[in-house]
C-alpha cells in the first residue's frame, strides 16, 4: 500500500491511497498561534498528544507553537479572553459526514488551503480515514494526527513544491515503510527550515 501526498491546485495534502501545549520560553524564538476545530470528537488526550508531539517537529527548528483551546464537541473551554485570540493559523479537524459533504481527492486524509503563489490559514484533517490509515500502518491515532497536523501546517507556511524526497515533508510513504521507523524520526529539511522561519517574519509583520 502507496501513501503519496498529492499537491492540488489550491491545496496541498497528504493522500492514503488504499488503505499540550508547546510555547516558547525565549522571545527570540519565533511563534505559531494555531486553534484547532474538532469536528470529529477526537478523544481529548489523543488530540492533546498529538499537539505535543506536532509541536515537537518545530521545536526542532526553534520555532513555539502556542496551541489555542481547542474547540469542539468534546473541547474544555477556558476563560473568554483566551478562546477568543486571534489566531494565525487553524486546523479543522473533521467527521465523516463532515467529509462525505464535499469531494476529496481519493484517499485524502489531510489538506492545507494554499493560494498558488503560497501561503494559507487553513488546513484539514479528514479524521476517520486518518483512523484507517494508523491502523493500515500499524501507527497510534495520535501518532499519525500529530504528522499530519504538522505537514498541513507546513504546506500554509510553505512556498508551492515544498515536498522533499525524505523527511517529514515526504511526498509519499509506503505503509511497509512505516511500520519501520516512529515519527520522531522525520524532520525538515535545512531549507524548509529557513523558509518556514521567513514565511513566520511575513505572518509577524502583518499582525
Amino acid at each position: 500500500m502507496r501513501i503519496p501526498i498529492a499537491v492540488l491546485l489550491i491545496s496541498a495534502g497528504i493522500v492514503v491511497v488504499d488503505g499540550v501545549v508547546a510555547r516558547g520560553e525565549s522571545r527570540d524564538e519565533p511563534v505559531v498561534r494555531v486553534r484547532v476545530y474538532d469536528y470529529a470528537g477526537v478523544v481529548p488526550e489523543t488530540l492533546t498528544e498529538a499537539q505535543s508531539i506536532a509541536a515537537n517537529f518545530y521545536t526542532a527548528i526553534d520555532i513555539a507553537i502556542d496551541w489555542a483551546p481547542t474547540m469542539g464537541p468534546r473541547a474544555r473551554k477556558r476563560p473568554d479572553v483566551e478562546n477568543g485570540r486571534l489566531q494565525d493559523f487553524t486546523i479543522n479537524v473533521l467527521s465523516r459526514s463532515m467529509v462525505a459533504r464535499r469531494a476529496w481527492p481519493a484517499g485524502a486524509i489531510g489538506s492545507a488551503v494554499v493560494a498558488r503563489e503560497g501561503g494559507g490559514r487553513i488546513a484539514y484533517v479528514l479524521y476517520d480515514r486518518l483512523k484507517d490509515a494508523a491502523a493500515a500502518a500499524g501507527w497510534q491515532e495520535k501518532e499519525l494526527l500529530a504528522v499530519v497536523i504538522a505537514h498541513e501546517l507546513a504546506h500554509l507556511l510553505l512556498p508551492p513544491g515544498s515536498h522533499s524526497s525524505d523527511g517529514l515533508m515526504r511526498t509519499g510513504w509506503d505503509v511497509a515503510e512505516l511500520r519501520q521507523f516512529h515519527p520522531s524520526s522525520l524532520a525538515f529539511t535545512p531549507e524548509q527550515s529557513a523558509l518556514i522561519r521567513a514565511r513566520l517574519g511575513e505572518v509577524v509583520a502583518t499582525r
